[in-house]
């Protein structure tokens, strides 16, 4: 008589350990990607826009005067030159729009803060959220 070999029970008492230690190990890992999947989704957003406003300015001498200005299908008239003064824009260079949408940011829920910097007069954006990334920086200088 052939006799059909299984499993004693030792051997699956051994295995389900082995699998609860696998996974204890690696479950801390797993649980510190939550919090920082909104802060990825913000640096991301911050890079499309910052590209955006970089091919805007290359294309047309100047920076949008609104961040809408990215998404529009007709070219605006007036831009902002490097210390927020108003210049023209020739509708010829403009190949918009640079974006489908301006995105939020997924921090605050609000919308992205474009402003001018005093020091190099460059347009910039950046978030408004209040609070410190995990980073260890103010999300505002992001």
């Amino acid at each position: 008589m052939r006799w059909i070999r299984g499993m004693t029970m030792v051997e699956i008492l051994s295995l389900a350990v082995m699998s609860v230690a696998v996974l204890a190990a690696f479950s801390p890992r797993i649980a510190t990607h939550y919090p920082r999947d909104p802060e990825a989704q913000l640096r991301v957003s911050l890079a499309e826009v910052r590209n955006a406003l970089l091919v805007f300015y290359n294309d047309t001498g100047a920076y949008p005067v609104d961040l809408s200005d990215l998404t529009a299908t007709e070219p605006p008239q007036i831009g902002l030159d490097r210390w927020a003064r108003p210049s023209m824009i020739n509708p010829d260079y403009y190949t918009g729009p640079y974006l489908r949408e301006i995105p939020k940011c997924p921090i605050s829920g609000e919308e992205l803060e474009y402003y001018c910097d005093p020091k190099t007069g460059e347009m910039k954006v950046r978030s408004p959220a209040s609070g410190i990334g995990s980073d260890g920086r103010p999300y505002r200088e992001w």
